[in-house]
């Protein structure tokens, strides 16, 4: 595991679910960074600026949707191998399939009681920082 925090764009309108997330990843043993994006108008510059390793997008982002922003982000080129996570709380199996053709890395129904937002948050980390190599 690196010794350099993990930076994390948590692109959520929402900021109690923003709030979520984050308290759920303050349970994790590992260096994580979490940067907030609350808007699809400013994802690009946020990836530019922050230099996050790993996105976890909401697909309902009040006026835009996560899966244009999620094309979007496909799109560019030196981010078309960045693990783009879905977290919504959409189980629609139209969604899910749809979140996949676009070049989601996973989908993730959102958590629905804090303890299961810890849990979401362990199990990402395991994964995406202790196992995956992420670039």
């Amino acid at each position: 595991m690196s010794l350099e925090p993990i930076r994390i764009l948590v692109i959520e309108d929402d900021p109690i679910d923003f709030s979520l997330v984050k308290k759920g990843f303050e349970s994790v043993d590992a260096p994580v960074e979490l940067f907030h994006c609350p808007s699809a108008d400013r994802v690009m510059e946020m990836l530019d600026v922050r230099a996050c390793k790993l996105v976890l997008l909401d697909l309902s982002l009040g006026r835009d949707t996560g899966m244009d922003v999620l094309r979007e982000i496909r799109a560019e080129k030196r981010y078309s191998a960045l693990p783009v996570i879905v977290l919504s709380s959409s189980a629609n199996h139209r969604d899910i399939a749809e979140g996949y053709a676009a070049g989601a890395n996973a989908y993730v129904e959102k958590p629905l009681t804090m303890e299961l937002y810890r849990r979401f948050a362990r199990a990402f980390a395991s994964f995406w920082i202790d196992v995956a190599v992420v670039g």
